[in-house]
Order: C-alpha cells, then structure tokens, then sequence
C-alpha cells in the first residue's frame, strides 16, 4: 500500500512538470521519491502526510501543508490532493496555489486559488488551471469577478537606446 502511495504522490509530482511549450506537461522519471511531513498516516485506503509536506523526485519539488491520496479496494489511487501553500518547482519553471487535485478518474490536474505560474520571466496567473494529463490541454479560469493575466516578454533584450 504504501509503495502505490508513493507512486501515486510521484505521478502528481511528475505531471505537473511545467514545459516552455505547454505550461504543463506529463513526464516520467525513474528517480527515487522522497516524501516528507512532520506526520504520515495511513487507514484503510487512505494515505494522509500533513505539516512541511515536501516530496522531492530529482530537480522537482512539490511543498504543501497536507498531501492526501485516496485508494480503490484494489490498491489504485483515485485521487490525490495537496492542500494549504502549494508550490511546484523544477528549477527553471515554478507554479504556486492553495489546493492541487489529481483525479485518476477524470485525467485531469486542478490547481485552484490564486494560482501562479511562472516560467523564466513569464508569468500567468488565475483563479483555476485545469490540465488535462493525456491531451496536454490547459485551461486558465479567473476568479469571480477578474481576469486571466499574462505578462509575457518578446524575446528582445534590454539595450533599447
């Protein structure tokens, strides 16, 4: 049971590797995982590490308060969650949130509340991203209220006279 947590915690870990061409992309990786929490829990079909929660696969990190993965009966994991100060890094490209959804079911990841992406000097921000695992698509969801925003730079330098 807990080598399929592990591999379920991976799979959110390496499916919200951020790529210069699609602000999210599905990777695999063979590195070992490290998961850490000031606590692990695990009954029944669910695996629950809360406070400092840090899993670590390579150059990637994925922090939050609380990383939940719930199982079926026969060991797959459904869904798995990271709650409170969410953040992604892989070293070049970074992503923050409040809450990160992994559902098995629908193949999507859903990172909501005052989400940030960034990749070098790009940033986009939002309400809700929702990315989709097997198609690569995402899909940018303002707050009620607001706006996407996207502040994105040409390419050229600053030497302008």
């Amino acid at each position: 049971m807990i080598q399929k947590i592990c591999l379920a915690a991976a799979f959110l870990l390496s499916a919200m590797t951020p790529a210069a061409a699609q602000l999210i992309a599905a990777g695999d990786s063979t590195e070992p995982i490290d998961i850490t929490g000031d606590t692990a829990e695990f009954e029944n079909n669910l695996a629950v590490w809360t406070g400092n929660v840090r899993v670590v696969q390579g150059p990637a990190i994925l922090i939050s308060d609380r990383l939940e993965a719930v199982l079926t009966d026969e060991g797959d994991f459904e869904t798995i969650t990271a709650i409170g100060s969410v953040r992604y890094s892989n070293g070049e490209e970074a992503i923050t949130g409040e809450r990160a959804v992994f559902n098995n079911d629908a193949r999507t990841i859903v990172m909501t509340d005052n989400v940030i992406v960034t990749q070098g000097k790009q940033v986009m921000s939002a309400g809700k991203i929702t990315y989709w695992v097997d198609s690569g698509k995402v899909l940018f969801t303002p707050e009620a209220g607001k706006r996407i925003r996207g502040l994105f730079f040409t390419g050229k330098d600053d030497e302008q006279s």
